[in-house]
């Protein structure tokens, strides 16, 4: 089958999507709309999800369906069970709800009915319960005689707090708990039992969008994708606005990376849904585009009675074909070194917040061995030796962004060796800014839409330049700070309480956070917060616009350089040439991204 160049394209099938399937005549009729506009290249059948265990007969089926096809399949399992709680008094939560995958329209039969009184729901497994722990072993030989490869769903976790786990537990604390238990499961229960039955299946862990709460749950970033095949990487953003989740949408890009640095070449690729799109189709292409920017080598769509005769699959059909005409030419991602430690926690998705605003990440596991910027959030204390990695690369003549929320996890650790400032208990309410200009005095002031909610960082005057503040009445607040240490620069960038205020900031101010801190790249945006800047190591460059309306960005890039449009071919003089730097105007559309060449 020819499929797309750059990528490949799976669909998920979970067991209520198979369970559908009636005639394997009226399936070849559906499934004809997603081989319409989509170059399917694989599919993942999924054996057990819930209260719902598929037959061996079926899957064989349907695997031969799709060999006939010339399409590739593997298997999948969601280590899900219901359970049932009755309502508690004056709370009526009535009914059923599965973990995904249910189906709509005229299949909706298939869905099991609510018994009054009571809510069935889907819950993860209690893997101190032998019962279930034998449950989880059968799933996993039964998938591997059927396939050579399967995929757990981003259900391989536990919350369970039971008088088994509470026991169990002892003395270490809930996430130390869960991190050795999950290891052990993934070893006893997954791996060892599938590769007893098919020494060839290959094993392939999912990792969720919700990184944040990895350890919290058991997912063991540090120790589980060296025991399994492969990994997988959630990159479903969905709408921020209205998901418990609320993910800002550069995750998609984003996690991406990181997954691919924990194990290089080995990150089989992003899995979106179009779970709260149906108002915006943008949500959903752009999970697509992002998950591809990050080079995914597969895009996961889930499930096949979400996609099948949707409104969903003809545009991003439409997009992928696009896409897969140019996305060769970008070469291999760069941007930012961000160190994101194993089970860190303490200014969740704040690059992601940062990403959304025009800044170039590219997140790691490990302290990077660069001599580009380092961005250390709070996330990055969870290292115990930061403080010394940091020294020692600003001793080597590397620079490193710190933000308010790293200042106030290593004060009285150490991290007085590098600044006066401090981080305080107090806070300033404002919209006001200036941007510092020669000597003490400040170059003109500028005004955002609403006031943002900013932690106060005092510092000791001449110890520290402020390049940016907040302003209120007779007061100045510093948002970004640059000191001098060893034979490096250290700024300290404070971030509101609520990340998404960094959208607020005006065009001056976030321009000049992304002039200083991205200076190492050799390229940034002038621009409002809402767009994503997405760069390559051969002078590639994506501009994506998260904005709601039409607008005009521009490119500055070092040097003496034309821009070539990759999808036109058509190349660019800079509308100003400013010393050693070139600006480019570009007019752009949401969704509608667009990919240059810096021509030097």
């Amino acid at each position: 089958m020819v499929g797309y160049k750059n990528f490949e394209i799976a669909i998920y099938f979970s067991t209520r999507c198979l369970e559908s399937i009636t005639t394997i005549e009226e399936f070849e009729k559906e499934f004809s709309f997603l081989e319409k506009h989509l170059k399917i290249s694989k599919v993942y059948l999924e054996t057990h999800r819930d209260d719902m265990d598929m037959s061996e007969d079926l899957l064989r089926s349907v695997k031969q369906f799709f060999e006939n096809k010339g399409i590739k399949v593997a298997g999948g399992i969601t280590p899900t069970l219901f359970r049932s709680y009755r309502n508690k008094p004056l709370i009526d939560e009535t009914g059923i709800r599965g973990c995904g995958g249910t189906v709509i329209g005229k299949k909706a039969a298939l869905q099991p009915k609510p018994e009054k009184g009571i809510l069935t729901t889907w819950s993860t497994m209690c893997f101190t319960d032998e019962a279930v722990r034998q449950k989880m072993k059968e799933v996993s030989e039964f998938t591997a005689s059927i396939f050579d490869e399967f995929i757990l769903d981003d259900f391989f976790f536990t919350d369970c707090t039971c008088e088994s786990c509470i026991s169990a537990k002892g003395d270490r604390s809930w996430e130390q708990f869960r991190l050795d238990l999950m290891t052990e499961v993934a070893e006893n229960l997954v791996i060892k039992p599938a590769k007893k039955i098919n020494p060839d299946c290959k094993v392939i862990i999912k990792y969720p969008n919700w990184y944040e709460a990895f350890q919290e749950t058991g997912y063991n970033t540090e120790t589980q994708p060296l025991m399994f095949d492969g990994i997988y990487t959630g990159t479903e953003t969905r709408d921020t606005d209205h998901s418990m989740q609320h993910l800002p949408r550069y995750g998609s890009y984003s996690l991406m990376r990181w997954m691919e640095n924990i194990k290089p070449g080995e990150n089989g690729g992003g899995w979106i849904d179009p779970g709260q799109g149906i108002h915006n189709l943008a949500y959903y292409l752009e999970q697509a585009h992002l998950t591809l920017f990050a080079k995914g080598r597969e895009l996961m769509l889930f499930c096949y009675t979400w996609t099948v005769d949707s409104v969903f699959i003809p545009p991003l059909g439409f997009e992928l074909e696009k896409l897969d005409n140019i996305l060769g030419e970008a070469g291999e991602p760069v941007g930012l070194p961000v160190y994101e430690p194993h089970h860190a926690y303490g200014e969740e998705h704040l690059y992601d917040y940062l990403g959304t605003a025009g800044l170039a990440f590219e997140p790691t596991p490990a302290f990077p061995q660069t001599d580009k910027l380092i961005l250390l959030t709070a996330n990055s204390a969870r290292d115990a030796n930061v403080l010394n990695k940091m020294k020692e690369h600003m001793f080597r003549g590397g620079d490193i962004c710190i933000t308010s929320g790293f200042l106030g996890a290593m004060q009285g650790k150490g991290i007085e060796e590098f600044t006066s400032a401090r981080l305080t208990n107090g806070r300033v309410y404002a919209r006001d800014y200036s941007i510092g200009g020669f000597g003490s005095v400040f170059n003109g002031e500028f005004y955002g839409r609403d006031e943002v909610l900013l932690p106060i960082v005092k510092y000791m005057n001449n110890s520290a330049d402020c390049l940016i503040a907040l302003r209120k009445y007779d007061n100045n607040f510093p948002v970004l700070l640059r000191n001098r240490y060893a034979s490096g620069t250290l700024y300290i960038l404070t971030t509101p309480d609520d990340y998404a205020d960094i959208y607020k900031y005006p065009c001056e101010v976030i321009t000049t956070i992304r002039q200083y801190l991205m200076s190492s790249l050799g390229v940034y945006l002038e621009a409002e917060g809402k767009y994503g800047l997405f760069l390559y190591d051969n002078d590639t460059v994506i501009i994506e616009s998260f904005m709601y309306r039409n607008s005009i960005v521009r490119l500055h890039a070092a040097g003496a350089v034309k821009l070539k449009d990759m999808r036109t071919g058509m190349e660019t003089e800079p509308i100003q040439q400013k010393g050693d730097e070139s600006v480019f105007e570009i007019p752009i559309q949401p969704v509608f991204y667009k990919m240059f060449r810096l021509i030097r």
